[in-house]
This record gives structure tokens, C-alpha cells and sequence, in this order.
């Protein structure tokens, strides 16, 4: 042990390993070197239990801090395993987080709020009847219903912890909730309701969490009719390509990708967009660059 500090993940499965070591590994160990953490790589469930089985794995977040490892540190940042860091750009993640407080992104902040909301009304769209409706923060915590409504919602997919203020609380939240499917968003909803709800909350800079899954809708809508790109008029195809300075519709989407990386801190792969880490260049430092395709980044 070299630091106080520790940036924790958990790899469960063979997938996330694979990305996680292929594309965060290298990078993230960068980031803690220039800011002084150590770097803990929780592999396998930590709660193989027949409840934990039947719970999405995201649940287990709630019990790294019960781990070993956890005792050795005065701070422990949480990073999801599919999370990529602008190493150049991105500041200390706990920089002015009290230690008995939990550092987390407001989710309805990215990149403002009244955007975050024309990115749900997109989503629901996309989604149809399938849609589960919360176009504020209030609705987040009443439509379960929680017995308080907030007015920010708490992102969990980064937190700066503290072993000795906060494995209690990460534990109470793992064994009092159960999985409620998709909507619930496995521990996220409750999370954010008891964090609140203790007065335990400090909120960081919402480019700590720039969600790829979500900006795509806000920004990028044409990224999420790849599958109908063939079927596009060719004039709409060629002004696309020549628009964003590539050869092929992957040529647009690494430069979108780009374009998000560059504006933000953490850059965060989530939902089914995971393979497309594989396009990040993470040496680019120039909007100039987001334009080209990769043969002359």
C-alpha cells in the first residue's frame, strides 16, 4: 500500500474483465498515479448468496467497503469497470468532498437540467409503452414510492466513500431493498434516497459521469439508427461522412465519442455500449481531432 486513498471497481464475469482490463486498466492506473491512489481491482461476487443471484450484479457495489482491503484506506473512490478517465483533463475526483460525506454526479445535471429532460423525452420515445416516466426528480422518488420526494437524483456509477463513514450505510442499503426490476435500476433509486435522506450527500461535477448511453440521444439521435444506416438516401450518407471526416458510419460514431470524451472527465460506457470503448483514442487532446478518422489521429 502506497496511498491512504484507493480507486476501488469490481470485475464480475469474464466480459467485464476482459474490457475492463483492455480498455480501463492502463488508463485508469495513469489517473492514479498523478492523483496519489492506489488502484483495487475487486475480481468475482462478493455475495454468492441465492438473493444475490437473483439480483443484478450492479447490487454489489453496496459491499465493497465490507471487503478487506477497505480497512487500509482513509478514501476509497468507487468507479463502474466501464468507465474511461480524461487523464489530462479530469481534476482529483474527492478535491473538497468532506470525509464523513458521500462525493456523487447529479444525474439530472448532465449536461444541465432542462436538457437532461429533453434527453428523457427522447428515450421515452425511443422506448414506447415500455417506457418507466420520471421527467423530474420528484417523480424519480414518488412513482415507487419512497415516503420523500427529492429534487436531485444521485448517480452511484462514481462515489467518493469513506470505509469508516460509509460502510454502514452501503451495507443497509444492500440488505434492506430488494430488486424490484428493471425500473428500480437495481440499487440506484434507493441509494439515492437514503444518501439524501441522511443528509449524507455532496455533489461533484456532473462531467465525473458523462453517460455515453444517454448523450447519444441528446446530441448523437442518428448514432441509434445504425442499423438503418444502409437504408439512408446516399446524398444523407455522404454529407454525414463528410461532415464529421470519415470513411464509414464507425468513422462518425468514433468521432462523436471523441467529441464527448474531450468535454468531460470520466466518460462512462454503459447500457449496450460497451463494445464501443474500443473506439476511444485517449491520446487525442484537440477538438481538431475528433473530426479525422483514425488513421490520422
Amino acid at each position: 500500500m502506497k496511498s491512504k486513498r484507493a480507486i476501488a471497481t469490481l470485475l464480475i464475469g469474464d466480459y467485464h474483465t476482459r474490457l475492463w482490463k483492455d480498455y480501463c486498466e492502463a488508463n485508469w492506473k495513469q489517473y492514479a498515479d498523478k492523483h496519489g491512489y492506489d488502484l483495487v481491482c475487486l475480481e468475482g461476487a462478493l455475495d454468492t448468496s441465492e438473493r444475490a443471484q437473483k439480483r443484478h450484479p450492479s447490487w454489489q457495489k453496496c459491499l465493497i467497503l465490507s471487503q478487506d482491503y477497505a480497512a487500509k484506506y482513509e478514501r476509497v473512490v468507487w468507479i463502474d469497470s466501464d468507465i474511461i478517465i480524461n487523464v489530462a483533463k479530469a481534476p482529483d475526483v474527492a478535491e473538497g468532498v468532506p470525509l464523513e460525506k458521500i462525493g456523487v454526479t447529479d444525474y439530472w445535471e448532465q449536461p444541465v437540467p432542462h436538457l437532461y429532460r429533453e434527453c428523457l423525452a427522447r428515450m421515452y420515445e425511443f422506448w414506447g409503452e415500455g417506457a418507466v416516466v420520471n421527467y423530474d426528480p420528484p417523480q424519480y422518488y414518488k412513482n415507487y414510492p419512497f415516503d420523500q420526494a427529492f429534487d436531485r437524483v444521485a448517480g452511484n456509477m462514481v462515489m467518493v466513500l469513506s470505509p469508516q463513514h460509509h460502510r454502514k450505510f452501503l451495507e443497509h442499503n444492500y440488505y434492506a431493498y430488494e430488486d424490484r426490476g428493471p425500473a428500480w435500476l437495481a440499487e440506484m433509486r434507493p441509494f439515492s434516497y437514503e444518501l439524501i435522506k441522511d443528509g449524507i450527500d455532496h455533489w461533484i461535477d456532473h462531467r465525473f459521469n458523462m453517460n455515453w448511453w444517454e448523450l447519444r440521444f441528446l446530441f448523437y439521435p442518428f448514432l441509434l439508427q445504425q442499423p438503418l444506416v444502409s437504408g439512408y438516401p446516399a446524398r444523407i450518407r455522404r454529407k454525414l461522412v463528410q461532415w464529421m471526416g470519415g470513411d464509414s458510419f464507425e468513422d462518425i460514431k468514433r468521432a462523436c465519442i471523441h467529441t464527448t470524451f474531450l468535454n468531460g472527465y470520466f466518460f462512462h460506457f454503459g447500457g449496450d455500449t460497451k463494445e464501443d470503448m474500443r473506439l476511444l483514442d485517449t491520446s487525442i487532446t484537440s477538438w481538431k481531432q475528433c473530426t479525422l478518422a483514425p488513421g490520422h489521429l
